[in-house]
């Protein structure tokens, strides 16, 4: 069985770590390329490469040996000229720049990491996503929007009408059994595959395929800010063109401690507001600890990768 994936870096490659320990499927990751936040902004800007942080983020959570291996792709410096760089960064644009193509260098990144299935990019075109809000405002690339807080986006579109679907993204949709959307930032992460131009053509032809979308279990202030379980699949389904098949959404109670400070950051849980034979309702969250020592609430990856695959079987 042919699983798509599509989203961004953090959100679907959390998904890919529970669903790489099931035998039966085979997984494709398809990967956002408007990334231009930190370490992938500034190779993006000075090598003029796509953004390898995502790509990166999918390679390592599928790695064979993602403790060794995987841990030295995402080793950060934190000083020196090489500050806020992960090493897996650099790798996939060195690779780039040798093989003159990104896709090469993912595919021998791949080889050496010992990926279970692939992770593609959607295009290989350096392009931005731009954002109109409900007041008529505008923000240009994914760091702006990220920068907008509280405002409620209207609609978006590339900055290039001409960004074509990647031949491998085209291919990996079109023999997909399975194609889940999420979870991950909604217009930054997983919208912005949508955009490209072939990408809805090739899922409307797939008539077989299951679209499932996993809602985000908190809303986010910069992409998301109040938005409902309904308000998520309306802008899913309205830039796709086509109603999704399966909805899951998270149902846990979640600890006051770590919602006050969501709070801070206007976020909230998403809201099920539907009532909806589509929708599967499950305690899904896991807490993390991060960098800073912050607890976060993330989805547990076996969790809800064995939710999926007892919707597929």
């Amino acid at each position: 069985m042919n699983i798509v994936a599509v989203g961004g870096g953090t959100g679907i490659s959390t998904l890919l770590r529970g669903l790489k320990f099931f035998d039966e499927i085979d997984i494709s990751a398809i990967v956002t390329v408007t990334d231009e936040g930190g370490s992938s902004g500034i190779l993006r800007t000075e090598y003029l490469v796509p953004p390898p942080g995502d790509v990166r983020n999918n390679l390592v959570a599928l790695a064979k040996d993602e403790k060794i291996l995987g841990n030295l792709f995402n080793f950060r410096f934190s000083d020196g000229f090489l500050s806020g760089h992960t090493v897996g960064n650099i790798i996939l644009t060195a690779l780039t720049k040798i093989t003159g193509s990104f896709s090469k260098a993912i595919e021998l990144a791949s080889q050496v990491l010992a990926i279970k299935g692939q992770v593609i990019p959607v295009s290989e075109d350096l392009v931005r996503i731009v954002a109109i809000y409900e007041d008529g405002t505008k923000a240009i690339g994914e760091s702006q929007i990220q920068k907008v807080i509280g405002k409620k986006i209207k609609n978006v579109y590339l900055d290039k009408s001409d960004v074509i679907i990647f031949d491998d993204a085209k291919k990996a949709l079109q023999k997909a059994d399975v194609i889940i959307f999420g979870p991950g930032s909604l217009y930054t992460s997983i919208i912005s595959n949508i955009l490209v131009q072939g990408f809805v053509e090739t899922v409307e032809n797939n008539t077989n395929a299951i679209l499932i979308y996993v809602s985000n279990i908190m809303t986010q202030a910069s992409e998301s800010y109040k938005f409902l379980l309904s308000d998520h699949v309306k802008v899913i389904e309205k830039y796709l063109g086509r109603r999704l098949d399966y909805i899951i959404a998270n149902k846990s109670i979640l600890p006051e401690e770590i919602l006050e400070s969501y709070k801070r950051e206007l976020a909230e849980p998403v809201k099920i507001d539907l009532d909806d034979q589509r929708i599967i309702k499950e305690n899904l969250v896991e807490i993390i600890i991060d960098k800073d020592g912050r607890q976060k609430i993330r989805h547990d990856p076996l969790k809800l990768a064995s939710l999926i695959m007892s919707v597929i079987r």
